[in-house]
């Protein structure tokens, strides 16, 4: 099995390093991850302007872009050789829950696998200060030899890990989207000439606690396993009529 690793956090993150080591035993590896950070860039992808790609090592590729374009060129380039299996985005420090996914990195580098018609994860940590990468990287990969061993085909998943190990973990559940809001306000401030600037979302996080979410699953210490799909399509809503009529 080929499997292909990124992430939003850049390829010197810790937690795409352990990530590798933990489930390398699965496949041959690939990491092809942002230069930088790029947290909180969605599913961007750069058209107007080149990409530049560096081998830092062997079989890890440093892109000066996002972390879609990081799936995109590692799928299509003829720079980088195996045909991929599997597409994995991780681990990522922090929590991707709830109205996050529309937000991450993260889920976006997993998503544009999936675009691309390869099994695609997205796998984070929730919990930012002091993410337990080690003891949540071994979660994980208990987690991918299941998948691995039921030759699961179309997916795409978003895994939230409890900052802690096996033996404190409750458990594991499959969950759906929660709901999550960013805040309402623009902290406005001056820098010392002068000038001001704003940051989005001043605010503290906000959740509702829905019975099955994400977001109450891994704040109840359970490993979140949410399925998603790429289409939007709100099939409950009331068509109507519109009539356009000509003069």
């Amino acid at each position: 099995m080929n499997i292909l690793i990124t992430n939003d956090d850049g390829y010197r993150a810790p937690g795409i390093k352990i990530l590798e080591r933990f489930i390398s035993r699965f496949g041959n590896i690939t990491i092809v991850a942002p230069e930088n950070n790029q947290s909180t860039t969605s599913h961007s992808i750069s058209l107007n302007r080149p990409l530049r790609c560096k081998e830092v090592s062997k079989n890890i590729y440093a892109v000066d872009g996002l972390p879609a374009d990081c799936v995109n060129f590692a799928i299509n380039s003829k720079k980088i050789k195996p045909k991929f299996d599997l597409v994995i985005s991780g681990i990522n420090d922090g929590a991707n829950v709830g109205d996050d996914i529309n937000y991450s990195g993260t889920v976006g580098a997993a998503r544009e696998g999936y675009l691309h018609g390869i099994n695609s994860i997205a796998v984070s940590i929730g919990n930012k200060k002091n993410p337990k990468f080690e003891l949540c990287a071994e979660v994980f990969s208990i987690i991918l030899e299941n998948i691995i061993k039921r030759n699961m085909k179309n997916f795409f998943l978003n895994i939230n890990l409890p900052n802690r190990g096996l033996d404190s973990l409750k458990g594991i559940k499959f969950t759906s989207q929660g709901q999550r809001a960013y805040g309402h306000e623009i902290l406005s401030k001056k820098d010392p000439r002068g000038n001001e600037y704003h940051w989005i979302g001043g605010t503290d996080l906000s959740y509702k606690s829905i019975n099955g979410s994400d977001i109450d699953a891994l704040k109840s210490g359970y490993v979140s396993i949410t399925p998603l799909k790429t289409d939007y399509t709100d099939y409950e809503f009331e068509e109507f009529d519109i009539k356009i009529e000509n003069d």
